[in-house]
């Protein structure tokens, strides 16, 4: 029977205290005011201590005309509702904003930089990128001027190998009609050689042959 009552009260406990954490809420000081905080719910309530407007409060038992609110620090204590709003404050939003605005003012200011230092290195690529495209512009005329003299130099090459073996071949011409010339004045002065000898010799005898018929002969008178 006693535990019964026991879970009984356990239960009904955690009914009670379950939606009050389930509806907590968080709840500001109104803007303007510096409050008290009270032991209890009424002005001959002990004050606790004084909460600056702006400061963010957990509501932990809301009543009609006080509230039971518990601090940052986990200080619980009772104000009046007519200075407790649900709305953030203006200047903490405007503090919001104004941290917010920081951060984005020093991501905007990173941002610059970045750009800045890109926009640099860009003019540089830039810069090199023209004079890259001038060397290329230089190096493709280049490359098509020794084309051409390579080409030239080729049909040049050509010529002077032909013009060489004709002029071999013309010396070789020259020599073999030289060699054939100098044959031919050879046999010639053999030829003339012969006919000189052979007249000779031809003349010997007809003068050899008329000597002997000129011999006087014997008188028969």
């Amino acid at each position: 029977m006693k535990n019964l009552k026991t879970r009984f009260w356990m239960t009904l406990t955690c009914l009670l205290v379950l939606p009050a954490l389930a509806a907590a809420e968080t709840v500001y000081v109104s803007e303007n005011f510096e409050i008290t905080m009270r032991t209890g719910p009424g002005t001959e309530r002990k004050i606790i201590s004084l909460v600056e407007s702006g400061k963010a409060l957990e509501m932990v038992e809301r009543g009609e005309e006080w509230s039971l609110v518990r601090t940052a620090t986990g200080k619980e204590g009772w104000v009046l509702n007519r200075y407790l709003t649900t709305a953030q404050p203006s200047a903490m939003v405007l503090e919001r904003v104004r941290q917010d605005y920081d951060v984005l003012a020093a991501k905007y200011k990173e941002l610059k930089e970045k750009y800045q230092d890109l926009d640099s290195r860009k003019k540089v690529a830039d810069a090199d990128l023209s004079q890259n495209s001038q060397d290329l512009s230089e190096l493709s005329q280049a490359y098509e001027d020794l084309k051409k003299e390579s080409a030239d130099f080729l049909k040049l090459k050509k010529q002077y190998e032909k013009t060489a073996a004709d002029l071999e071949a013309e010396k070789n011409r020259s020599a073999t009609l030289d060699a054939e010339n100098m044959q031919m004045k050879r046999n010639r002065i053999i030829q003339w050689v012969w006919t000189g000898g052979g007249i000779m010799l031809l003349g010997f005898f007809l003068g050899l042959f008329s000597s002997s018929r000129r011999k006087p002969r014997s008188s028969l008178y």
